[in-house]
Formats: C-alpha cells, sequence, structure tokens
C-alpha cells in the first residue's frame, strides 16, 4: 500500500473544488478515483487516528480527515490556548 495517493486525496479535499462534496457524498467514487485500496479506504471510513495511520494519512493530515468528515469539528479547533501560551512572560 502505497500512502502517496491516500494523501494526495487528503491535501486536495479543501483545494480541488467539489472534491469535498463528493468525499462528503460519494466517497467509493472519490476512493475508485484516487486508487485507494481496500485499507486505506477503511481508515478513512472510521476516521479515528489509529485507522488513519494504519491507513498511512500523514499525522498532520489526519486532523484534515476529521474536518471533512465532521465540520462541526471546527469549533472545537482554536488557536488561543496556543497564543496564550506564545505570549506568558517567562
Amino acid at each position: 500500500m502505497s500512502s502517496y495517493a491516500v494523501n494526495r486525496l487528503v491535501q486536495e479535499l479543501f483545494r480541488r473544488p467539489g472534491l469535498l462534496e463528493r468525499f462528503r457524498d460519494r466517497r467509493g467514487e472519490v476512493y475508485d478515483e484516487y486508487g485507494l485500496d481496500a485499507a486505506q479506504r477503511a481508515g478513512l471510513d472510521e476516521g479515528s487516528p489509529p485507522a488513519l495511520a494504519a491507513a498511512g494519512v500523514h499525522p498532520i493530515l489526519q486532523m484534515h480527515v476529521l474536518l471533512a468528515s465532521n465540520p462541526e469539528v471546527a469549533r472545537l479547533i482554536t488557536v488561543d490556548a496556543y497564543r496564550d501560551d506564545a505570549t506568558k512572560e517567562t
């Protein structure tokens, strides 16, 4: 199993017009287009970090899959805690 195809798909989800909608509505069609194997398809469908890692999805790109699969997750992501830590005086 090559991780190139699955990572390319994930990278293009938010860049390629219409791909995100197709991923949400017609995943099998998208998987066929990118030539994903059964393990990669299963990993993306499950969407958990261990399943995505087993499918070869890069750790940074795993968040993209989560956002693509569940747009409500975006409300839970914030940089406020990081910003607060970064601006703290030591």
